[in-house]
């Protein structure tokens, strides 16, 4: 039989009421009456009941958390995303609350899967894990006012929306220093998206380190296969000694074409990328990763 409230303060030798507050973390209980509460929940195995204290208070104690539209393949497999949720689900749970996700290809329908979360009590917030301009879903919660925030670039000026990010364009200047300490003069950039916002910040850092030891700045370089053709071109014509790359995931690939084109890393090429990923352990040599 499951303990209730009456249970646990007939343990503590307090009222139920004083249960209920502790609950609510009510500043009107003492700390000391609280631990003592507390402990007799744990030692009687005590569970608050959920659908009681949603109807009390109007909260679910649940988090959405909401992925980027999944295009393809390799959003899914970027480890950044299974890191941050295990991380975010750790936080949550020591806080005794719940994660939902909400995931689509498209804009459109994930609009529509977080309209529903909130609308079902699923979720009384949410952790927005991308940066978009025109983003349906943040125009959505910032008209029915629900709290939410977005772990990305700040993509606008509105002082509504709190925005947790990375300073992208100091980490693509560290990677420059790091290659410049290292004696290599002749440093590119690859990445295979010419358009997302974080590796365009990496990118400004990459210019900004290169301009200021006067050192040659170099266009972009594209790893694609539409494109493969002009990037053995470029590589060959930049003489470059070392590259920084996009990401982890990229990196990997990068080096893996590469290693079939007889290139060696890193006698041929030093490389570096970004985002301190499972990735960086499992290769060979190990990757340099920021």
């Amino acid at each position: 039989m499951m303990a209730t409230i009456k249970d646990v303060a007939r343990r503590d030798g307090v009222i139920p009421s004083t249960v209920s507050r502790t609950l609510k973390d009510n500043p009107s209980i003492s700390k000391e009456t609280k631990a003592k509460v507390r402990a007799a929940m744990d030692e009687l195995g005590y569970v608050p009941n959920s659908a009681a204290q949603m109807l009390a208070t109007g909260l679910t104690h649940s988090l959405g958390f909401v992925l980027p539209p999944l295009t393809d393949r390799e959003n899914i497999s970027q480890p950044f995303y299974m890191e941050i949720i295990t991380a975010i689900n750790e936080e949550a749970s020591s806080n005794s609350q719940v994660v939902s996700i909400a995931t689509d290809a498209l804009l459109e329908e994930l609009v529509k899967q977080v309209e529903l979360m909130y609308r079902q009590k699923r979720a009384d917030g949410f952790i927005i894990l991308y940066s978009e301009t025109n983003d349906p879903v943040k125009d959505y919660l910032l008209k029915e006012k629900v709290p939410f925030v977005v772990v990305g670039a700040a993509v606008d000026n509105n002082d509504k929306v709190t925005y947790i990010d990375n300073d992208n364009k100091e980490l693509g200047q560290e990677a420059v220093n790091f290659l410049r300490a290292k004696g290599h003069q002749k440093i590119g950039f690859v990445t295979d998206d010419l358009f997302g916002q974080v590796g365009q910040e990496h990118y400004q850092g990459y210019i900004e380190a290169t301009n200021e030891f006067n050192l040659e700045t170099y266009p972009e370089l594209v790893f694609s296969s539409r494109v493969i053709d002009s990037l053995i071109e470029s590589l060959q014509s930049y003489q470059l000694t070392a590259l920084i790359v996009k990401d982890d995931l990229i990196a990997l690939r990068f080096i893996h074409w590469l290693n079939n084109q007889g290139i060696r890393i890193p006698e041929d090429y030093a490389i570096i990328s970004f985002n301190n990923s499972i990735f960086a352990e499992i290769m060979h040599p190990f990757l340099t990763t920021l």
